[in-house]
């Protein structure tokens, strides 16, 4: 078969292959090519169809910018070649060839050509402030690739379009997908390659461990052979159409009000002309919200200043706000923000009891900035999971492979008095109080809180604290928890719920710690048991903090209410003054991580109530108390609101 074909100029307007209905338009560059032939090697259901010259003359500087008028038809593949070389377009927007999840059907893909006919329905990027944003980080493969999931696709883009309704109901605002660009996840193995020529040959006619192992990059980070403007075929249901699976799965999350954010990680080796090119096709293709950019050389000053970026959030360890804005105005929709680890690690030594945390935290509590977003976590996908953390003192990666000498020695973890799973009911109770003290911390602070998937329902990795190869349920999310871990999911739905409910709590501004409104309360205050006195020292492990509510409007215009956040993360239980309330203005215990039992709630006159036991979240206190009792590790949080106080 013959191939028609007429070659004219084209616009340099972006790089890569884009299919026309008339053919095919390329911007491609051949850097180290002076004096070798260029083009381009088109296939046809896998065979060699035509091998097309590029002309000289359409080269500019190292990129060839052309025109090729030719017939299309659907099963066109294709291939560039630079002398004897071929190599895959580093552009392309669709990969074949990579299917099966940790299967090759060759050792070359070749690129194909996308279909720009999918109906948006008038989508576009929701653009939610940081301030008011619950990120969830998960893994688009492992969140319903296990059983329990009960989807009809389990891991891949439908799988997890099935399952917004689940993240509706825990309330998060937006996803941080690990990669879903297409990469390569077979990790070579030098031993393994070796054992196959052998068996080719006819030498063996089996392969002995540990040789036949093959590794996987679960996680998606890495060096390897990365298409990053390809989505992943292997996470969709339907591999030969995965961008259109994905844009389904967009356009549904936006329509259920949450943002899709992508991590994208870029080695050394890539220019800062490409990582721009890469997000600005998400963007524009996919209506990306945002990208935690992952990389020692992503060019912050060039992606913040980019027009095409302003309205979606670049997230990364080092934004550069300052050097982007350089005193200009900071634009109302800010999208820089910081992801660093030191609230992790912060929050991780506070929970356990750690000496000289106090003052560190309560920076943490009120860290926030005008130029750029702050990100807090306490868990994501290197080190251990939010359970493992309370269960492990040390990491368990011997499944790895390597001997357990990989993944961070520095977890600042406690196991609560037995390493690993327990069924002491003493045990179990404090790990179960220690998770909730966790998410009070990541939910409670002024930064955006990301929380990692599965910790709202228990999941564990059995002590594995860097399994970026286990493709099996150490990764993937056992949907089981949800029952298991009733309590802890409904807790960490209300703290959700309340910090939603809270403006105070997510504040656009740095708290001042100062009465700039002049009616009587600083925006935010510290306190000691005594109100009013806070103490810092090293060896105190307790505190309280009181927002003003007045500090920050609610959406029907009224201020918010006063919230008082109890810290007791010593082991012994602290008697806290509680602050005293404008007129008309009531306590309300709203959230708590331990049962306070009544002897521990006293009234005005210091007495208790004997007739209950008790004290349950959300009961109004008719009579103002005078302070109350913090079990050793635990939280309690109070919301003091204007209402009608009954007289007797």
């Amino acid at each position: 078969m013959t191939l028609e074909y007429s070659i004219s100029a084209g616009h340099p307007f972006c790089m890569g292959v884009m299919s026309q209905t008339n053919g095919i338009h390329i911007a491609m560059p051949f850097p180290e090519s002076e004096g070798k032939e260029c083009g381009m090697i088109l296939y046809k259901a896998g065979h060699e169809l035509a091998r097309i010259v590029f002309p000289e003359c359409y080269k500019m500087g190292e990129v060839y910018v052309l025109f090729i008028n030719m017939q299309m038809e659907a099963d066109y593949t294709y291939l560039f070649f630079r002398g004897e070389e071929r190599f895959v377009d580093p552009y392309a927007h669709i990969i074949r060839g990579r299917e099966k999840w940790g299967r090759r059907k060759e050792d070359r893909p070749r690129a194909a050509f996308a279909e720009d006919t999918f109906d948006w329905e008038d989508d576009m990027p929701l653009r939610t402030p940081y301030e008011d944003s619950v990120f969830y980080a998960l893994h688009v493969r492992g969140f319903t690739k296990h059983p329990s999931s009960q989807v009809s696709a389990r891991g891949t883009f439908a799988g997890l379009a099935e399952k917004i309704p689940y993240l509706q109901e825990l309330g998060v605002t937006a996803i941080e997908c690990m990669p879903v660009y297409e990469f390569d996840e077979i990790i070579p193995n030098p031993a393994y390659q070796e054992s196959m020529k052998l068996r080719e040959s006819g030498q063996t006619a089996y392969i002995e461990e540990p040789a036949w192992k093959q590794r996987i990059n679960y996680w998606g980070f890495g060096d390897g052979d990365t298409y990053y403007m390809a989505p992943k075929a292997a996470y969709a249901k339907d591999p030969q159409h995965a961008d259109r699976e994905l844009k389904q799965l967009i356009r549904q999350l936006h329509k259920s009000g949450i943002e899709i954010i992508l991590q994208m990680y870029f080695a050394p080796r890539y220019t800062q002309g490409y990582i721009r090119e890469v997000l600005r096709y998400w963007v524009s293709c996919y209506h990306i919200d945002g990208f935690h950019l992952l990389g020692t050389d992503i060019p912050m000053r060039l992606l913040g200043t980019d027009p095409y970026l302003k309205h979606t959030k670049l997230i990364h360890e080092n934004p550069e706000a300052e050097a982007v804005y350089k005193g200009k105005k900071v634009p109302y929709y800010r999208n820089l923000a910081c992801y660093g680890d030191g609230f992790r690690y912060d929050a991780r030594r506070f929970l356990k009891g750690d000496e000289g945390m106090l003052s560190v935290m309560a920076e943490h509590m009120r860290q926030n900035s005008s130029l750029e977003g702050v990100i807090n976590h306490i868990t994501d996908y290197r080190g251990f999971t939010l359970s493992d953390l309370v269960s492990y003192d040390r990491k368990h990666n011997e499944e790895n492979g390597e001997d357990n000498r990989d993944g961070s020695d520095y977890n600042y973890s406690w196991n609560c008095g037995v390493e690993g799973s327990s069924r002491k009911r003493a045990i179990l109770k404090l790990r179960l109080s220690q998770r909730k003290n966790a998410l009070a911390m990541l939910f409670l602070s002024q930064g955006t809180p990301l929380l990692l998937a599965g910790d709202e329902m228990g999941r564990t990795m059995q002590g594995n604290n860097n399994a970026y190869c286990q493709d099996n349920k150490i990764n993937w999310l056992d949907w089981r928890l949800l029952e298991k871990e009733a309590e802890l999911f409904a807790y960490t739905k209300d703290l959700i719920r309340y910090r939603k409910e809270h403006p105070i709590l997510h504040s656009r501004q740095t708290m001042q710690i100062m009465d700039s409104l002049s009616c009587g309360y600083p925006d935010l205050s510290y306190h000691g048991e005594q109100a009013w006195y806070a103490h810092f020292e090293n060896y105190y492990r307790h505190m309280a903090v009181l927002y003003c509510g007045m500090y920050e409007k609610k959406p029907d215009g009224a201020d918010d209410d006063f919230i008082y956040i109890i810290w007791n993360m010593h082991w012994e239980k602290h008697t806290f003054a509680l602050p005293t309330l404008p007129q008309d203005y009531a306590w309300t215990v709203s959230l708590m991580t331990k049962e306070i039992p009544q002897q521990d709630m006293a009234d005005k006159t210091g007495k208790a109530d004997k007739e209950e036991k008790q004290v349950s979240a959300e009961q109004t206190l008719a009579e103002q108390p005078r302070e109350i009792t913090a079990q050793g590790r635990s939280v309690i949080v109070l919301t003091g609101r204007k209402q009608e106080i009954k007289k007797k």
